[in-house]
């Protein structure tokens, strides 16, 4: 199954009893809004008006505001009492093998683990596996270098930022900690055959979805930390857009704008991307392959988050960009991780402005455009070449060997992600 309805608060008390029964679903927390701010960047766009003008669109956007992962939420809700350690290795096994693999199954583990086992009818294998073979000679060239700005422009509002703030990645190694489990999902996925069930990305999704889902049940229960009538639930699905649609939006707003469909290319970057969104469990909302209604979930998620400044974000911002995802302190890392931090702190400037990179902390030094450069000319020159040469015959299958080679060296670099939070509050 996948989550399709429009009735998100049927669905939650339904599948999750035990999380959302004791919620009411029908409050309109603070981060939500239904018009646009005088400082918004979307103030005056028509189209984006006449959107929030719909009272059932905005209704139903009220309501994936409050939209977790009920599946998993309802997972997370049984480790108290099957236990932390049991409940991982019966996940484990169920994500590698099967969920009939797994003796004494509990019901929730059976229905999270059917729902990711059926696949949609939409899927196309063949546009999937053309589209990670495009995505792994990027990730090849690349993969080592754009994977802070993400993270970090989440901290710019603190109505998203607050989980983060709460479970303890306010360090460069949590961040780290972070960055590595979530990125290495996206690497994953860009190997072959790795999002079939069983495959390495298969595995990490639902891994991903559950360590979501105990941080998730875990702030619900913390009444003091988390206000609920404020921040909604948290992690929710229109926080989690920006991994559902990200490329999936660039690629459509650039087709819209030339008035043209999908190429080939596109077409297969979105069957990808959102083949991974579904088995992270995003609702059917974040998979389309409409370019227009792509650009528009994009606009509603934007539209109808409220922006509040938390000084807390640039404690994560710094974090964020100090973090040091090295395997070892080697000349060669440490010069590495000095230019990988400069280039981050141009690139987070130029794209939020140097007003609110001052405000977020990032006070980026005109020598970072030279850090810059140095981290992107070898990729852009080395990323062109091997793209041309993938066109020669024969050319493609050993552009790609090296490829993979390139993203699975990247992931043994980086470690093994635990995809977990403090077993403790568990316990």
């Amino acid at each position: 199954m996948s989550y399709s309805t429009q009735d998100i608060t049927q669905l939650q008390k339904s599948l999750a009893p035990e999380v959302y029964g004791r919620l009411d679903l029908s409050i309109v927390p603070e981060r939500f809004r239904t018009e646009l701010g005088d400082g918004s960047v979307l103030q005056g766009n028509k189209k984006i008006q006449a959107l929030l003008n719909d009272p059932q669109k905005v209704e139903f956007f009220r309501q994936l505001t409050l939209m977790g992962d009920p599946l998993a939420d309802a997972l997370a809700a049984r480790i108290p009492e099957l236990g932390f350690k049991n409940l991982r290795v019966m996940l484990e096994l169920a994500v590698k093998n099967g969920v009939d693999s797994v003796k004494d199954a509990p019901p929730e583990l059976i229905a999270l683990m059917r729902s990711v086992e059926q696949e949609p009818e939409w899927v196309d294998w063949e546009k999937i596996d053309f589209g990670a073979e495009n995505a792994r000679l990027l990730g090849a060239m690349a993969g080592e270098i754009v994977v802070r700005i993400a993270f970090m422009m989440t901290y710019m509002n603190g109505y998203q930022g607050l989980p983060m703030v709460i479970t303890g990645a306010l360090t460069s190694e949590s961040a780290a900690k972070r960055m590595k489990e979530t990125i290495s999902t996206f690497k994953l996925a860009i190997l072959p055959e790795a999002l079939k069930k069983g495959g390495v990305a298969y595995q990490s999704a639902v891994m991903v979805r559950v360590m979501h889902a105990m941080v998730r049940m875990n702030l619900l229960q913390r009444s003091q930390a988390w206000d609920y009538e404020v921040y909604g639930v948290p992690i929710p699905q229109v926080d989690q857009m920006g991994a559902a649609l990200a490329v999936s939006y660039a690629v459509s707003l650039k087709a819209l704008k030339s008035g043209r469909k999908f190429n080939k290319y596109e077409a297969a970057a979105v069957e990808q991307s959102r083949y991974l969104a579904h088995l992270l469990g995003m609702h059917n909302q974040f998979l389309s392959d409409d370019p227009e209604q792509i650009v528009e979930t994009w606009q509603m998620c934007q539209a109808t988050l409220r922006h509040k400044f938390d000084e807390r974000g640039r404690d994560l911002n710094d974090a964020t960009i100090h973090a040091y995802r090295r395997k070892n302190n080697s000349m060669y890392n440490r010069l590495f991780h000095f230019l990988d931090v400069n280039a981050t702190q141009y690139m987070y400037r130029k794209i939020v402005g140097r007003k609110t990179a001052r405000q977020m902390g990032v006070h980026s030094k005109a020598s970072d455009v030279m850090s810059f450069v140095a981290m992107f000319t070898p990729v852009a020159v080395g990323f062109s070449s091997m793209f041309l040469l993938k066109k020669v015959p024969g050319g493609r299958k050993f552009i790609d060997d090296i490829a993979i080679h390139r993203v699975k060296k990247q992931l043994a670099k980086e470690g093994q992600a635990e995809y977990k939070t403090n077993e403790k509050n568990y316990n």
